[in-house]
């Protein structure tokens, strides 16, 4: 009996360490205390995440530019219509119409990926090009055929 009580005595020393401080159910408490903390940070990080990726949604992130010659005698692609949106493709294109003694500018307000206002083709052309998400100075080889 005294062999198994020493035994014991030495098993539980291990387990309660020399000093209190060393206790293993003090440390394995503090250690979950330490985890709960963490994920109570994560979580707040996990929120704000969630938050700016709903922002972000509704931030204009695709846009693309259609340039053309709107006018047979004019050259130089100066005319442009350019499609800018959000994730959920509403935002608005802009035309500018380049002549010899004037320009004229419309801007048109886009709700997924159509609008309310006639469009133009090359208008038609920059929302297709920004949805589909082509870089953004980047023109598609169509989109340099004169008009």
């Amino acid at each position: 009996f005294a062999l198994r009580l020493r035994k014991l005595r030495r098993q539980y020393t291990v387990l309660r360490g020399e000093t209190a401080e060393k206790d293993i159910v003090a440390a394995i408490g503090s250690f979950l205390r330490r985890i709960d903390s963490q994920e109570g940070r994560l979580d707040g990080i996990v929120a704000e995440l969630k938050e700016h990726a709903m922002r972000g949604r509704l931030s204009l992130q695709r846009f693309n530019i259609v340039r053309y010659d709107a006018f047979e005698d004019m050259g130089g692609r100066l005319s442009f219509s350019a499609a800018l949106l959000d994730d959920h493709g509403d935002g608005l294109v802009i035309t500018s119409i380049n002549g010899r003694t004037e320009t004229r500018t419309y801007a048109k307000s886009v709700k997924g990926m159509s609008s309310e206002h006639n469009l133009s083709e090359e208008e038609r052309e920059a929302i297709a090009g920004a949805a589909a998400g082509y870089d953004r100075g980047e023109q598609r080889a169509a989109a340099g055929r004169s008009r």
